[in-house]
């Protein structure tokens, strides 16, 4: 009896075991775990083994994200995964799920092999500010804010704190255009401004300067004689909020504009939390905002895209307001920092203070981070389609310099604005460093 016991024991043994053998792999949260990465940095496409427990032999029931991007698997036994890091991924935790049952790893640390973008300067130089015309890095500049392309391919360039509006030829020789360096007001030749802080192009090429302190909307003609067309004509400062007849209009503390191809000029109104139109007969309306910021927090700049959408940086947002008014966020979480968010996802990244951007020849948004000391950029999807788009940076590291080199090692101090060339190379109004920088597609 003893003997029969002892067999019908071990077959009941043999068949647990066999049929333990033919069940297929599960993981249970006290049973997965991941100890270790190697390498815990690298590019993108780099090889990375994840070592832990109790992974699954069969690659396809091991599901690794980086940062939430998923990974391609390319060996699998229950002790290591060979994963290829995934392009569209950033620096963030890697997650290993078996079979439902998930678990959290290290850190993985993207790095960037090369960057496609080399920064070199091209006006300005030295360690100081100053006011003197010439060749490139022989002028100088005192704060530099705004960088636009007039229609003959010149950069203009708003020189703030020389209180000028510059202009750089192709060339590169740097020459003043109005202004004559002391804060006031003056129509005429040269003219005179209250810290100018961005510049548009009109229809006609004319250069539309929006003056910050002055509360006004200024013109240079091609011969070189300031006009005013919004805000008062008299010296001073004498801001407000009034729509109206140009004259009478008042703006407080506009920042940016751009004029559309039927020759309205949309103004980025900061003090007043409102976009402002200045149509071509004169008269100034608002076209967005109600001096609150449930609607518009703290416009800083703005752009028209192919579609006549104006494309606005509020406060830590980017926000596209159709030609019907309707209001949206494309970019941007609200909250003041530094994060390239989820590829595919722009509303989960952070932006820091957005002074000056520009839409690509492509579509894409362009725009100077100056709080992060960055040039980033917006890609749209296919069709101009902002909400699937991925934020991106294309130079700097966030920490502020003068260096030149390829982008992900070149340095900025707070740069304001950028503006595209014709043939897609990038310039950059370099605020705090008092210099014009560019940026090529290596």
């Amino acid at each position: 009896m003893k003997r029969i016991t002892i067999l019908l024991v071990l077959m009941v043994a043999v068949l647990s075991f066999s049929c333990e053998k033919d069940e297929p792999y599960k993981a249970t949260a006290d049973r997965l775990l991941v100890t270790s990465i190697t390498p815990a940095t690298g590019t993108a496409k780099a090889i990375v083994f994840i070592n832990g427990k109790n992974f699954s032999k069969v690659r396809s029931e091991n599901v690794v994200k980086f940062n939430g991007t998923e990974a391609i698997v390319l060996e699998a036994s229950p002790s290591q995964l060979q994963v290829v890091a995934p392009e569209r991924a950033e620096t963030g935790a890697i997650t290993v799920i078996v079979n439902g049952v998930e678990m959290k790893g290290p850190v993985f640390t993207y790095t960037e092999a090369v960057s496609h973008y080399f920064v070199s300067t091209v006006a300005g130089g030295g360690s100081t500010f100053g006011f003197i015309d010439g060749q490139g890095t022989e002028a100088r500049f005192r704060n530099p804010d705004g960088v636009v392309f007039d229609k003959a391919g010149n950069l203009i360039i708003t020189d703030r704190t020389n209180h000028s509006i510059r202009r750089m030829t192709p060339d590169g020789q740097v020459t003043t255009i109005a202004g004559n360096g002391v804060a006031g007001f003056a129509d005429g030749i040269p003219g005179q401004f209250t810290f100018p802080w961005q510049c548009a192009i009109d229809t006609d090429g004319n250069v539309i300067v929006v003056e910050k302190d002055g509360g006004r909307i200024r013109k240079i003609g091609p011969d070189g004689t300031v006009s005013t067309l919004a805000g008062p004509r008299k010296s001073g400062t004498n801001v407000g909020y009034m729509d109206g007849p140009a004259e009478s209009a008042r703006l407080n503390n506009p920042l940016d504009a751009v004029v559309d191809k039927d020759g309205n000029t949309f103004i980025a109104d900061r003090n007043n939390k409102r976009i402002r139109k200045l149509s071509p007969d004169g008269v100034v309306s608002t076209v967005a905002g109600d001096g609150t910021a449930d609607i518009l927090k703290n416009p800083l700049s703005l752009d028209i895209d192919a579609h006549g959408n104006l494309i606005v940086a509020d406060a830590n947002w980017i926000k596209k307001i159709t030609p019907a008014g309707e209001i949206s966020i494309i970019a941007g979480t609200g909250t003041k920092g530094f994060s390239n968010g989820v590829p595919g996802q722009p509303l989960t990244a952070q932006l820091g203070d957005i002074f000056g951007l520009t839409i690509d020849q492509s579509g894409n948004i362009l725009f100077a981070d100056a709080s992060n000391h960055m040039i980033r950029m917006l890609k749209a999807s296919p069709g101009g389609d902002y909400s699937t788009g991925t934020v991106s940076t294309i130079a700097g590291t966030g920490a502020s310099g003068r260096g030149d080199g390829f982008g992900n090692q070149a340095t900025f101090n707070a740069p304001y604005d950028v503006a595209v060339a014709p043939d897609g190379t990038i310039y950059v109004a370099d605020n705090l460093n008092h210099l014009i920088r560019k940026i090529t597609r290596k």
